[in-house]
């Protein structure tokens, strides 16, 4: 179905005569989700484990995967609860709630609560692990350590114990990538195509699929100077012309200063 989509053959999907654009794409953020954690579930045991243990680092690993729900519906105090993934595996249980842009705050700590009640109260977690995807605007540990704090509260006195983890969709597809490229060279053409079709998914939403890289992590350029002779046509380069190899960031900074102009005061003669 992702591939139809993309390539305009809608019918039938539900999102026939609809723009693929971000901003007006309704339901685009379930498709992203769907397609990505689909794939997932179709990693070998090994590469799976390799991968939740890179990109969740927990204390104790979920296990093998045994089932995965996309969107189940819970009841809680007469209403219903739907998170947008549980992943199962044979140890515990991976609760995702997913948002769509990386940058932005868009978790509830009241709504993750209450799927976390839900889950636990009607039997459907085991030792859960709750994990954000999006949603933030910093995914450092002070972030977690913030959001965590808000989702206790709102659990109040209900006794339910998880674990936190929160994720952006740009670090999920390196640590998918880098497991990847772990694996048997036997088995990474395969692998290879699971992960293109992701990164043509991530770029419907506008999300990096690489690395940030900051100006002072760029790696010095060698750039070489030429000296031409005046005359008609160009002569040989000069032997001695000098290499130029330093970091962006070590370059002085040109001494501009600001001059002040005169006024002028303009009359006209009728």
């Amino acid at each position: 179905m992702l591939s139809a989509v993309l390539n305009g053959k809608r019918r039938g999907t539900g999102l026939a005569g609809k723009q693929l654009t971000l901003g007006d794409s309704s339901g685009a953020e379930d498709v992203l989700t769907a397609t990505v954690f689909e794939r997932l579930a179709y990693l070998p045991d090994p590469l799976l484990a390799h991968f939740f243990d890179r990109f969740l680092s927990l204390d104790a690993p979920p296990g093998p995967l045994t089932d995965i729900q996309f969107w189940p519906s819970w009841q809680l105090a007469g209403s219903r609860v739907e998170p947008d993934v549980v992943l199962h595996g044979s140890q515990r249980s991976l609760l995702v709630e997913a948002k769509r842009d990386d940058n932005s705050l868009q978790h509830y700590a009241q709504q993750l609560a209450r799927e976390l009640i839900a889950g636990t109260h009607n039997g459907e977690l085991q030792r859960p692990v709750l994990l954000t995807l999006g949603g933030l605007s910093a995914y450092t540990e002070a972030a977690t350590l913030q959001l965590g704090e808000q989702i206790d509260a709102a659990l109040g006195d209900t006794g339910v114990e998880y674990e936190l983890v929160c994720r952006s969709w740009n670090q999920l597809y390196l640590a998918l990538e880098a497991s990847i490229a772990s694996a048997p060279a036997s088995t990474q053409a395969g692998l290879y195509r699971l992960l293109e079709d992701i990164a043509a998914t991530y770029a419907w939403h506008g999300l990096r699929t690489h690395a940030r890289r900051w100006l002072a992590q760029l790696t010095p350029a060698g750039i070489t100077a030429e000296r031409y002779l005046s005359g008609s046509g160009f002569a040989a380069a000069a032997p001695s012309a000098p290499v130029l190899s330093s970091p962006l960031t070590g370059l002085p900074t040109h001494g501009i200063r600001l001059a002040t102009l005169p006024s002028i005061a303009w009359s006209f003669r009728t």
